[in-house]
């Protein structure tokens, strides 16, 4: 039996419609949605589903009332700064802190529609496509597929085809590109840009490794989240992982966090984007060779998007609670203590398997480490 090839773009607008028939021909997913939503949005978006004949169709017909649901159920307060840095014209790639599996480039796409941008394209895992009905509805909504499994050989392959892509979307103008700074969230806090990722944005360029990143229009991106929703399982999540190396999520434990994500209480919620690269990137040609070219760009991004992380009183309360100190009281109030400390302790006895507070120590980091990176700048 001959394999099907490999497709790494989203749907086509060509292809929107027939694509929504699948979809909501799933009895699977239309159980999912009576469980999930509320009635009116349900009714909406069944009675929507018609009206849908493109990619931007769907995003204004479904998913933004459905974000809006979410915003207005879990958030309470969304906000955006930094466009002053970018123009409508232009077409940018947006690299940024990796919190949440669904809501991070959701919500991106939300503020950027909002301030009158574009919505940009969305790399996603292919761990997330392996159900027929998430991947559908991932391409539906202009998501396309970042390969993780093959031999060496395909990946190198795949990675190719996928820099070259992004190249071409961002140079022709066609579209601007979400890409997470990382592969897989970064469960404790510490945001950090992978220089593998780099590297694979770079394989499509020449010998020039400055010109062609100057092509990309790099800008990074920094997600807050006052609380994350599933700090409780990523702290579990990494307590398995102490008791058991080999321990990996499934695809369902994956569905756990994206819903337990989208539902879960998540406060203040703030997108900065970040100036252009462009002009700096002129310091990389001093490097010696293009791996410290790339360690450095990882730093410029990781610079950017710690110094303007909004911190609030959760970050400074958690950094005092794992010092034993009152170093940043000035930056909360006696009340804002005892309710973080309640906080933080209902979760702790939540933790199974955690003899030596271990999860504690992680669970607390995960909140402090965005305070202690904006600070490692000072």
């Amino acid at each position: 039996m001959q394999e099907t090839p490999f497709r790494l773009e989203p749907f086509r607008d060509d292809e929107i419609e027939a694509a929504i028939e699948e979809l909501f021909s799933y009895q699977g997913f239309l159980d999912g949605m009576k469980l999930f939503l509320p009635e009116p949005l349900l009714h909406h978006i069944l009675h929507a589903k018609e009206e849908i004949h493109t990619a931007a169709d769907f995003q204004t017909k479904i998913v933004a009332p459905f974000l809006k649901v979410i915003q207005k159920a879990s958030i309470t307060e969304l906000s955006a700064s930094g466009f002053e840095h970018l123009n409508p014209n232009e077409r940018y790639l947006f690299i940024s802190n990796h919190r949440d599996i669904v809501l991070d480039s959701a919500f991106l796409n939300i503020v950027l529609f909002e301030n009158n941008f574009d919505t940009s394209q969305i790399a996603i895992g292919d761990n997330l496509m392996m159900h027929r009905i998430s991947e559908l509805l991932f391409r539906i909504n202009k998501s396309f597929v970042v390969k993780r499994t093959g031999t060496p050989r395909e990946l190198y392959g795949y990675s190719m085809q996928l820099s070259t892509y992004i190249l071409d979307l961002i140079s022709k103008k066609n579209a601007s590109v979400w890409i997470a700074q990382r592969e897989g969230r970064a469960k404790d806090g510490n945001d950090r840009t992978q220089v593998g990722l780099l590297t694979m944005l770079g394989l499509s360029g020449k010998k020039d490794l400055v010109q062609h990143f100057q092509k990309l229009n790099i800008v990074p991106v920094a997600i807050s989240y006052e609380y994350d929703p599933c700090g409780l399982l990523k702290t579990q999540e990494y307590l398995n992982k102490l008791a058991n190396p080999d321990f990996k999520k499934n695809f369902q434990q994956d569905v756990e966090y994206m819903l337990l994500g989208i539902k879960g209480q998540k406060g203040r919620v703030h997108f900065h984007f970040g100036e252009v690269l462009n002009d700096g990137l002129e310091a990389l040609k001093v490097e010696e060779n293009s791996k410290k070219q790339l360690e450095t760009l990882a730093e410029m991004i990781d610079k950017s998007i710690h110094l303007h992380y909004e911190l609030r009183p959760v970050n400074y309360i958690a950094y005092d609670l794992l010092n034993e100190s009152r170093t940043y009281i000035q930056h909360y109030s006696l009340e804002e203590l005892e309710w973080h400390t309640h906080f933080f302790e209902d979760q702790i006895k939540l933790l199974k398997n955690d003899a030596d507070d271990a999860g504690r120590r992680y669970l607390l980091e995960m909140y402090a480490n965005p305070l202690i990176n904006a600070n490692s700048y000072v």
